[in-house]
Formats: C-alpha cells, sequence, structure tokens
C-alpha cells in the first residue's frame, strides 16, 4: 500500500509578518499575503490528484485549506490534533522577546538533537508530543479510501513531525510544502 501526503504550513498572519509566536492559543486569520501564498500553493498541487485536505481547526490553516481545496474541487475536513504546538507561555510573545526571555530552551527548541526531544516552554508542548500527536494522525490516515491526502498545519507541528521521522527541514516558509510518502511500512520524504 502507497499513499501519499502533501502537508504544507498555513499562509502568512500578521502575528507572522510581526514574528509574533502563535502556537494553537492564538486564533490568528490569514492576512491578505497569506492569502496569495494560498493561491500560489495551489500551483504546486495541481496535477498531484489530491482527492482530500484535512486540516487543522485554527482558521490560519482552515483558510489556507479551503483556498486550496475551492481550485482543486475536493472536500476539507478538520482534525483538531493538526494543530501547531502548544508554545504555553509565549504564545503571543515576540520571537526576540522568547529568545531574551527563555534563552536556554528557545536554543534548544531550534536544535534538531533527539537528547533535547522533551524541551518545552512554561505550560507548553514538548517536542516528542508535538511528533507523537501528529504522527497518530497520519497513522489513523492510512486507513482511509484516499490515496492522495493534503494537509494544512503549522510550522512546529510539521518540523517535529517530519524531524520525528528523521528528516530535518529548517526554517520553513508559509506555504511550504513536503510530500510525504508511506510505502511498504515506511515513510520517505520526496521531492
Amino acid at each position: 500500500m502507497r499513499k501519499d501526503f502533501y502537508i504544507f504550513r498555513h499562509g502568512e498572519t500578521d502575528y507572522n509578518k510581526e514574528k509574533r509566536w502563535q502556537g494553537s492559543g492564538i486564533d490568528a486569520e490569514l492576512n491578505e499575503n497569506g492569502k496569495k501564498q494560498a493561491e500560489k500553493l495551489i500551483e504546486s498541487l495541481i496535477g498531484k490528484n489530491v482527492q482530500i485536505i484535512y486540516s487543522s481547526g485554527l482558521r490560519r490553516a482552515i483558510k489556507t485549506a479551503e483556498i486550496v481545496a475551492a481550485e482543486l474541487g475536493v472536500e476539507t475536513r478538520i482534525i483538531t490534533d493538526l494543530h501547531e504546538g502548544n508554545l504555553g507561555q509565549t504564545e503571543g510573545m515576540l520571537k526576540a522577546e522568547v529568545a531574551e526571555k527563555y534563552p536556554e530552551i528557545y536554543n534548544l527548541w531550534y536544535d534538531d538533537k533527539v537528547d533535547h526531544w522533551d524541551i518545552t516552554f512554561p505550560g507548553g508542548e514538548t517536542k516528542r508530543q508535538i511528533f507523537n500527536r501528529m504522527h497518530k494522525v497520519l497513522e489513523s490516515l492510512l486507513h482511509t479510501k484516499e490515496n492522495v491526502i493534503g494537509i494544512a498545519s503549522h510550522g512546529a507541528a510539521i518540523r517535529y513531525l517530519l524531524l520525528g521521522l528523521g528528516y530535518r527541514v529548517g526554517k520553513m516558509e508559509n506555504c511550504q510544502m513536503f510530500h510525504l510518502v508511506y510505502e511498504d511500512g515506511n515513510w520517505r520524504l520526496e521531492d
């Protein structure tokens, strides 16, 4: 059995533009640039035969998914566990403020070493918890009838899902997309 997942980050919000952390607790709308990014994302998905798009329940991901799904002529469904990581007390703070207030945690948050897998901001999820939540969703989608699935999610959620599967993706742009394939019991990232 083979399943193709086209996993993409939502378009830009004003929080992204301001370099302010949203996490799962801030439900910002896409700004005009974010809507344009979602429209541009469609070009990458045309011809991929996406059959459905699953989205986080946060508005920025839902709107991105709806823009793409409308053009592709497919349904959008919400899976709340595709939400962004819970960033605890740092949600709503500027990235620079987070780095200043929690320098050790901040530096380890962006470190891809597995021995930093359990790092968390006060009141937030660990990288391991984010991975486990996202991976559980993908595992459940292996049992759906669709073989080509779009997923609208968030930066940390996607980053730590892929890291847990052995792939480092570095800085992620809004509407950046990853092609993840499940085949013969294995996950692989394709171009």
